[in-house]
């Protein structure tokens, strides 16, 4: 399977729980039709302070353990493989904490924002991105409350709008589809992002532990 045409991948990252761990999530910029330009580091840096600034704000209230230290942007061949063009990193002065103090929630709970391009239907109707480290707590019914939710969603907007912005006519955010493999790759396109849509239960991200060790303790039972 192929991408309609190349493709830039931003990718956000940095450490969580006191640096025993690693999170990173991200997203893909391109063009309905055609190639994506090769980005720059002036784009970068831009969509680094916008993200700098919705991973600090209140919603989504990303744990203060959980810490923002680079954003890379790397152009993609229709492979889905760096295409050989100079891959952009960009990093903030300091490592960008998120708002919520307290206990954070466990590591492998993710809150999941759906990018709804077009009509949300079919092939690269629907993306997924995991925040990391959202702490929203919950209600009786195991349930994140309204308002947290929809503020998530705006901000996350917010954010997808600024980087819209920053990078003019060189792209906007896509979700990019490579087709599906029953159709030997027909249906590989490039849709821009005109939703999002936030959830108000997590979910469970099945991810590879980094250094966080477990410690196991123990009991006896009597014969």
């Amino acid at each position: 399977m192929a991408f309609a045409a190349k493709v830039v991948h931003v990718t956000m990252s940095g450490v969580m729980l006191g640096g025993a761990e690693i999170w990173q999530t991200g997203f893909y910029i391109g063009k309905p039709e055609g190639d994506a330009e090769v980005p720059t580091q002036a784009q970068a840096d831009g969509i680094r302070d916008a993200w700098a600034t919705f991973f600090a704000s209140g919603p989504p209230a990303i744990h203060n353990s959980y810490k923002f230290d680079q954003l890379k942007m790397a152009r993609l061949n229709i492979g889905g493989l760096y295409d050989g063009s100079q891959v952009i990193v960009s990093s903030p002065a300091t490592a960008v904490p998120g708002a919520r103090a307290g206990a954070p929630l466990a590591p492998q709970l993710a809150l999941v924002a759906t990018l709804v391009a077009g009509s949300g239907k079919g092939l690269a109707g629907k993306g997924r991105m995991y925040l990391p480290g959202v702490s929203e707590g919950l209600d009786a019914t195991g349930r994140i409350n309204a308002a947290a939710c929809q503020g998530i969603a705006t901000n996350l907007a917010t954010f997808f709008n600024e980087v819209n912005g920053i990078m003019g006519f060189d792209g906007e955010v896509i979700n990019a589809s490579k087709g599906t493999a029953k159709l030997a790759g027909i249906g590989a396109r490039n849709v821009p992002v005109n939703g999002v849509r936030v959830g108000n239960v997590f979910d469970t991200q099945r991810r590879r532990r980094n250094q966080l060790a477990e410690t196991y303790y123990n009991a006896v039972v009597a014969d």
